[in-house]
């Protein structure tokens, strides 16, 4: 985002307000907006309201002496967006395992997602790596070479050569 600065103060308040559709926040233009300004001494600062009210609804948009938006919201509220972002992160890893053990043909789904997150867990003890910088794909062929009765093999589904090489495999 670029500095608000040197905008005049109605330009500001329309590019903050844009940041606070983005951010789906109701009423955009009733948000607290608040400028930093230099205080007597290096110690304090002076917050001057330029537009809203002082109350407790949040969050409020602060513009630093840079220019520089800033949201200032409660502990609480950042601990739910921290939440929220920490189980999406948690669903994506979900979705990328699936999708790489989906690829190699599981007879039984559940039986290789038990058998993944048991050497996943073993390898982040002994790495003490994070589950998000695993290779899952090449976790899940790992675990094709060390049990392959739990997948498919396309020369077990009778599977016509030419249909293979129309494929690409």
């Amino acid at each position: 985002m670029k500095s608000l600065k040197n905008l005049p103060a109605e330009q500001q308040l329309k590019e903050i307000d844009l940041v606070a559709q983005k951010l789906g926040m109701p009423k955009p233009s009733e948000r607290p907006v608040l400028e930093i300004k230099p205080g007597e001494d290096g110690e304090h600062k002076i917050l001057e309201l330029k537009r809203g009210k002082w109350s407790d609804e949040q969050p409020w948009f602060v513009i630093d002496e840079d220019g520089k938006l800033m949201v200032l919201s409660s502990a609480e509220a950042m601990m739910g967006i921290m939440n929220s972002l920490q189980h999406m992160g948690e669903e994506v890893f979900k979705a990328r395992l699936e999708r790489a053990i989906a690829k190699e043909l599981p007879i039984d789904f559940h039986d290789v997602w038990t058998v993944a997150m048991h050497e996943l867990q073993k390898r982040l003890k002994e790495s003490g790596a994070e589950a998000s910088n695993v290779n899952l794909e090449n976790l899940v062929k790992s675990i094709k070479r060390q049990h392959p009765n739990l997948f498919y093999s396309l020369k077990d589904l009778q599977i016509d050569e030419r249909d293979l090489d129309e494929a690409g495999l």
